[in-house]
């Protein structure tokens, strides 16, 4: 059975109190919309330093979850296999690390964010996002919907037949959405709408890193899907790489 989503960390809580988007500082999206930062962040570039680091897995061998197809089989394939934890030479890949107390540095400098359905699953699995519009793509020869689910940003669903259009989503409040498919339920994924732009995605074998941050004392915070949050304490000094380990386990 598919998990409950839960949100975790820095990905807010339903109820939670979510600061007003604002500020003197605007950053502009590829279509030119002003997007405010999130509020107490300013663009402030100065000399700063890097953070690498890993993700390394010391938990069990990961097992999928193997859940049968019933439709739109001859796209689908007849199983997924959905690897809650996506383990790759020893390390967590597709897990989000940001800093989460900075106040001032770079300015958002992330890809637009765009989502595929490819053989009847989202692809990227997790996508990162300044506040803006993300992109739904439909590449599969089958009908899906592309359903969000989001505490502070706008729920919405949308049915994208084959060869439609793609679909802009609007997310300008920072917290981690939702999406699924209702049509094929073991589709689900992320997009995470950063506050500011020190967040990443752990690549093969764990592996991240940050760059241009000022100088300072942070709390860098991890996140995964299954495995929830963690975070150290770390201090970064300019023109000097500060090495981070992270050791996550089931």
């Amino acid at each position: 059975m598919l998990k409950a989503w839960k949100s975790v960390g820095m990905f807010v809580t339903a109820g939670a109190a979510l600061a007003v988007l604002g500020g003197a500082v605007t950053y502009t999206t590829a279509r030119g919309a002003a997007v405010p930062p999130q509020a107490g962040y300013t663009v402030q570039p100065a000399p700063g330093g890097t953070i690498e680091g890993k993700l390394l897995w010391v938990g069990k061998p990961v097992k999928p979850e193997k859940l049968s197809v019933t439709q739109d089989r001859s796209a689908c394939g007849n199983m997924k296999e959905i690897y809650p934890i996506e383990v790759e030479q020893g390390g967590v890949a597709g897990a989000v690390v940001w800093i989460d107390d900075v106040s001032h540095g770079k300015a958002f400098a992330f890809p637009k964010a765009v989502v595929d359905q490819k053989k009847c699953m989202f692809v990227p699995h997790v996508v990162l996002m300044q506040p803006g519009q993300a992109e739904m793509l439909n590449s599969d020869p089958v009908t899906h919907n592309v359903h969000v689910y989001a505490h502070f940003n706008r729920t919405s669903n949308h049915m994208m037949a084959a060869g439609s259009s793609p679909v802009e989503l609007t997310l300008m409040r920072p917290e981690t959405v939702m999406v699924r498919c209702d049509i094929h339920p073991w589709m689900q994924g992320y997009i995470v709408v950063a506050k500011n732009p020190y967040y990443v995605v752990s690549q093969s074998g764990g592996a991240f890193t940050l760059t241009d941050v000022p100088a300072g004392t942070y709390h860098l915070k991890v996140w995964q899907q299954k495995l929830g949050t963690k975070d150290q304490q770390i201090t970064v000094q300019a023109g000097k790489t500060t090495t981070v380990t992270f050791k996550l386990g089931s």
